[in-house]
């Protein structure tokens, strides 16, 4: 009696923490082609909102919109394959292939309703989830990228972007990242933020050929994958280059388009408040459209 009295007092405080630690859940999905992709689950609400991290990142690069979001709503950040935490054993790195990391994190999450936010590389693949399970999506969320839907990089300049973005990984400096428009203000700051989501250690395998995967899906699939859209598309973008709106309006009829001034690449981190503002504005107008 008194060995089973002495388990209990010990296994009650431990189910006590277990109990009060649901409503945020590390945890592993396997996507379609067998990788496992890592994600963070934090809060409870819907729509849940599932934060896609952008060429490279870990699903960290969130970790303040993961904060802010999760006292309302269920927020939701994954590793893209190759990415983070998540394993890299895949062969196609496609935009199409990283669509099925965020279909499995949702359906291991049971998640029924959704708004896809994806920044950079990942505006192409919260396009494609969307387009496979229209059914289970709000309204997508375009951050900083494809501002002309129309705009093609020339055969020739493939390489060059390559062999540059390459370099700014494997020789990375706050004066590059400046002047290619990462960032404007808190450069210092910035830099070792940046810093901090690439380790010394961390493997390289799929990047290079994930850039090309972004290059080819902008400039062959990018407007056929817009035109089959059957939900809301909203974008949150820098002021550094004019965002599109006609252009995008001729493949999205209702297209809006929300711009951030002063600030680079990363909105989020450059005027967080703003940028949770637009981004909490454009969930409650999806959810309006119901």
């Amino acid at each position: 009696m008194k060995n089973r009295l002495f388990i209990f007092t010990i296994l009650l405080p431990a189910l006590f923490v277990i109990i009060s630690c649901g409503d945020e859940t590390p945890g592993t999905a396997t996507s379609s082609d067998g990788v496992t992709i890592a994600f963070d689950s934090q809060g409870k609400g819907k729509p849940a909102i599932i934060f896609v991290h952008g060429w490279t990142n870990p699903r960290t690069i969130w970790d303040d919109q993961m904060k802010q979001f999760s006292a309302k709503y269920q927020a939701v950040a994954l590793d893209l394959a190759g990415s983070g935490e998540s394993g890299n054993n895949r062969s196609e790195w496609t935009m199409n292939a990283f669509s099925n990391d965020v279909i499995a994190v949702i359906d291991k999450l049971k998640l029924d309703e959704v708004v896809l936010v994806g920044f950079s590389m990942g505006a192409a693949v919260v396009v494609e989830t969307a387009n496979q399970i229209p059914e289970k999506v709000k309204g997508v969320v375009i951050v900083d990228n494809m501002q002309n839907p129309e705009g093609k990089l020339p055969p020739q300049m493939i390489p060059v972007v390559d062999s540059m973005m390459m370099d700014l990984l494997n020789n990375m400096s706050n004066e590059k990242l400046v002047a290619m428009g990462f960032y404007k203000t808190n450069q210092e700051a910035n830099y070792e933020r940046v810093l901090r989501l690439y380790p010394e250690d961390v493997s390289q395998i799929g990047w290079q050929e994930a850039l090309l995967g972004n290059m080819k899906w902008m400039n062959e699939d990018c407007i056929k994958s817009l035109q089959q859209l059957q939900v809301p598309l909203h974008a949150i973008n820098s002021d550094m280059e004019p965002t599109e709106v006609e252009i995008f309006k001729k493949y999205v009829p209702g297209f809006k388009a929300k711009i951030i001034t002063g600030v680079g690449h990363l909105v989020f981190w450059e005027k967080p408040d703003e940028f949770q503002r637009l981004l909490d504005e454009s969930i409650q107008e999806f959810m309006k459209q119901e």
